[in-house]
């Protein structure tokens, strides 16, 4: 767990311009390449740091992205609060969270906006710091030049995948990763490779997340449903209902 908390949002940004932040670019620009290409629809939004390479944004698979980010900077298009998106509801197609909650002060509003902007089968990537990772302790023993201070304690993948659930969300895969993890450096899919490395799951330093919305299939009323409502209605269910039959 994170034992120091920064101030504001641009105390926390700090460490990602350090040269302590350029093994994990180097990490998430490889995962991004593999997960970007899959994201489907006209827009994208980046919400977060570090910036995308220009070879990472050129692969993804919508047609538009923007870039918004809590502190003005460069490349940054648009600017928000990390607690409200200003985005109609439902006018999204895919989001990316690159450590987005760790500059947040509410973590948990910034999900609730992030599902309301998010169209139907929108898509959410989340990249974020695992908090219960022996890299996250470590933290708390360095010097303060070298450590990471979120602005809120990022939650782990579970307690995310559960609040995701909630606001009919589902989670497609999820990404362990970070420099020595599992002992090679290399990202790891959950259920996907060898059971032995799944206790490991809780020592990796980050885990990225991807989920989708569920669709929500109308399913059409059955015969007896609408013949029910007819009667209740005082219809007849056919027209020659109550005329006397043929002998």
């Amino acid at each position: 767990m994170f034992r120091f908390v920064a101030d504001d949002a641009q105390a926390a940004r700090a460490w990602f311009e350090s040269p302590a932040a350029a093994v994990w670019q180097a990490h998430e620009t490889a995962l991004l390449a593999d997960v970007l290409p899959g994201l489907t629809g006209y827009r994208c939004i980046y919400i977060g740091v570090p910036s995308l390479a220009r070879q990472t944004c050129d692969c993804v698979g919508t047609l538009r992205l923007w870039r918004a980010d809590i502190c003005a900077g460069e490349g940054v298009d648009v600017r928000i609060d990390g607690q409200n998106l200003p985005w109609a509801s439902g006018s999204i197609d895919a989001l990316i969270l690159a450590h987005a909650l760790e500059l947040s002060a509410e973590p948990h509003a910034l999900i609730r906006e992030c599902t309301r902007v998010l169209s139907p089968r929108g898509q959410l990537v989340n990249l974020a710091f695992n908090p219960l990772s022996p890299w996250a302790r470590s933290q708390g023993l360095r010097r303060s030049a070298h450590r990471f201070a979120p602005r809120s304690v990022p939650p782990r993948a579970a307690r995310l995948a559960d609040w995701l659930r909630l606001l009919d969300f589902e989670t497609t895969a999820c990404w362990r990763y970070g420099p020595g993890f599992p002992l090679f450096g290399r990202c790891w899919q959950a259920h996907v490779d060898t059971r032995w490395l799944a206790p490991l799951a809780w020592a990796a330093p980050a885990y990225a997340l991807i989920a989708r919305r569920r669709a929500l299939w109308r399913i059409p009323p059955s015969v007896r449903r609408v013949l029910a409502r007819r009667r209740e209605r005082g219809l007849a269910s056919s027209p020659a209902a109550g005329l006397p039959s043929r002998p």
